[in-house]
């Protein structure tokens, strides 16, 4: 007898379509309008949000920034009275916007202006050696003195930004160092 063929016969089960061909290729090609103007809408809702929350926190630094700045001028003018032993002067005019350090007859000046968006609001002698207990008058332009050994007359300089925000900067009489000022509650960046 002869050997007996076995033919494998296909099975095939039947599947299951939904929608036709077209609609399946296009999910898979990309986003829809509806998908991307709701990805937009949310991006920019978010932005409204944050942005004003940015600007103060951009406007804050710039201010300690320009903080930084005036201390360092009075650092530097407190660092050369002591180590070429003469008296070195700090001239703060906010009539000008300008800060300028320099010897006591004005030799060797060097001048900082402000910047558009700070201003030099209050400048004042403190009374008694204290910087935190200021003398009424407002004096302008105030000249503080660096002193050889490493002392200062006391001031207090106010900056205040174009948002409302300010800084307190003080002198101190016995250190002659200067520090950023804070009061409680006081809205400081």
């Amino acid at each position: 007898m002869g050997r007996m063929a076995w033919k494998a016969a296909k099975v095939t089960t039947p599947i299951l379509r939904i929608g036709n061909r077209a609609g399946a290729r296009r999910r898979n090609d990309g986003f829809t309008l509806v998908e991307i103007v709701l990805v937009l809408l949310v991006m920019c809702l978010v932005a409204v949000i944050t942005y004003p929350s940015m600007a103060r926190g951009r406007t804050a630094f710039h201010l300690r920034a320009v903080g930084r700045d005036v201390i360092g001028a009075m650092r530097l003018a407190r660092e050369t009275a002591v180590t070429e032993q003469k008296v070195m002067v700090v001239e703060v005019d906010s009539q000008n916007q300008r800060i300028t350090v320099s010897d006591e007859v004005g030799g060797g000046a060097r001048s900082m202006s402000m910047p558009s968006d700070v201003k030099i609001e209050e400048v004042t002698r403190a009374k008694g050696g204290d910087a935190a207990a200021p003398a009424k008058a407002n004096q302008d332009p105030l000249l503080i003195r660096f002193l050889p050994n490493g002392s200062a007359e006391s001031a207090l300089l106010v900056l205040v930004a174009d948002t409302g925000a300010s800084l307190k900067i003080a002198t101190d009489s016995i250190t002659g160092s200067a520090r950023v000022v804070t009061d409680q509650g006081a809205r400081v960046p």
